[in-house]
């Protein structure tokens, strides 16, 4: 993944917009409103892939939540959790609990003709910060995607450091089980932080932007 994806590529304003879709409505992500039972939904698209055939970002690489315990339910379609070494398959009407400092990733059944949706919320509701990183961070790779280009490593790296997220991108193959996870955790968890630090002081990413998120609730109407 390239470091740096230029800063002027256009953004697309959604801030006004609940649910947001993207590829032509081939995926979705809608935001509840506060007090939810869920926080949002989320649309991954048939054998996770946009309509150029090209891999959605809908279905997200692995990653640690170090605040949160993260619940899903499977609304409609199937789709694989990945949990450490654990692979679970989920179909529709089945829930899956993540706990804090877990590195997990999920996607839809791959072959599979049929989008999976599913419905999502955490233990401790942070409402604004992960309101802000969901609409952040999926249309920027969104606009990425339209451009042509990469997203950058260190703009990720700002989105993530603000909700707590870590992406689990480095292994350490020297230490195994559950304690090896978390020391993955914190190995990833430096590495998030320098690169958002250089990407906020360096480069001048920012870990919001007014088209994709209005911290006055514009686009949380009709939700």
């Amino acid at each position: 993944m390239p470091l740096l994806t230029p800063l002027s590529i256009p953004r697309t304003k959604v801030s006004h917009l609940n649910p947001i879709t993207y590829d032509h409505d081939r995926a979705v992500n809608a935001i509840y409103k506060r007090g939810d039972i869920y926080f949002g939904s989320q649309t991954v698209p048939p054998n996770n892939a946009w309509s150029d055939g090209t891999r959605s970002f809908m279905a997200p690489m692995s990653d640690f939540h170090l605040l949160q315990t993260e619940s899903f339910h499977v609304t409609s379609g199937r789709g694989v959790w990945y949990l450490g070494d654990e692979v679970i398959h989920l179909n529709e009407g089945e829930d899956m609990v993540i706990p804090p400092w877990r590195a997990h990733r999920f996607e839809n059944l791959p072959g599979s003709t049929e989008p999976l949706r599913i419905e999502y919320r955490y233990d401790r509701q942070r409402f604004a910060m992960e309101e802000s990183f969901f609409r952040n961070a999926l249309t920027y790779m969104d606009d990425c995607r339209r451009v042509g280009v990469v997203p950058s490593w260190f703009q990720l790296c700002v989105f993530c450091s603000k909700a707590w997220m870590v992406p689990d991108v480095v292994p350490v193959p020297w230490v195994r089980g559950v304690g090896g996870e978390y020391v993955r955790c914190v190995v990833n968890c430096v590495i998030m932080w320098v690169c958002s630090v250089v990407g906020w002081v360096v480069f001048g990413y920012r870990g919001s932007y007014r088209e994709y998120y209005d911290p006055e609730g514009e686009g949380r109407k009709g939700m």
